[in-house]
């Protein structure tokens, strides 16, 4: 969170400083791209006999997108992007009889973003959408026979994020992002770096 925080004041702060705004323009057009990072996924869940059970791991998350994007003026773009990436790492917890493994498939997500070009090369934006993964739960506690939960659905929440943009030519840049989603008991946090093509 205080990743987000950063990048948001530090986007809030480009916004104040109309002198150095110049042509978005340039990051304008359809685009495609991968990005490739760490992404933490954390769970909370209540298994069987109320046993409430808490955990985090860490692995790596891969991603595609495609996106559009046009220049509001000289400094600001608005935009949107669709993406499809891998449900990052399962996630396990014991706590003495019970235990809980959440196991987050493929996620599709889409979102807006509005961003600022603080040069002919540089963008920092910040995006606001949604996201939506099938992610199998299992729950359990072998001091409650009979009582094991297991769900297999797709579930979807806000996503959030945060980055810059920097152009390499007229057709090709590289990015850096963070990103955090929240798909029912399942808490996502990436760090993603990136390259696009634009046409």
């Amino acid at each position: 969170m205080k990743t987000l925080t950063c990048t948001l004041a530090a986007l809030a702060s480009a916004a104040i400083l109309p002198a150095i705004a110049q042509n978005a323009d340039g990051f304008s057009g359809f685009s495609i791209g991968t990005e490739i990072g760490i992404q933490k996924n954390k769970i909370d869940v209540t298994a069987p006999g109320a046993v409430t059970l808490k955990n985090s791991d860490r692995g790596y998350a891969l991603r595609g997108f495609a996106s559009y994007d046009f220049a509001v003026g000289d400094s600001l773009l608005l935009g949107v992007e669709a993406g499809l990436s891998l449900g990052g790492p399962d996630v396990k917890d014991t706590s003495g009889t019970a235990s809980v493994r959440a196991d987050p498939g493929i996620t599709i997500d889409i979102s807006a973003r509005a961003g600022l070009a603080v040069s002919e090369s540089v963008l920092l934006y910040g995006r606001a959408g949604y996201a939506n993964s099938k992610i199998e739960v299992s729950a359990s506690n072998t001091a409650v026979p009979g009582t094991s939960v297991n769900s297999d659905k797709r579930k979807g929440g806000l996503l959030l994020g945060a980055g810059g943009e920097w152009a390499m030519s007229d057709v090709l840049s590289l990015r850096a992002e963070y990103r955090r989603s929240k798909l029912g008991d399942l808490k996502s946090d990436q760090v993603m770096l990136g390259g696009l093509v634009r046409f």
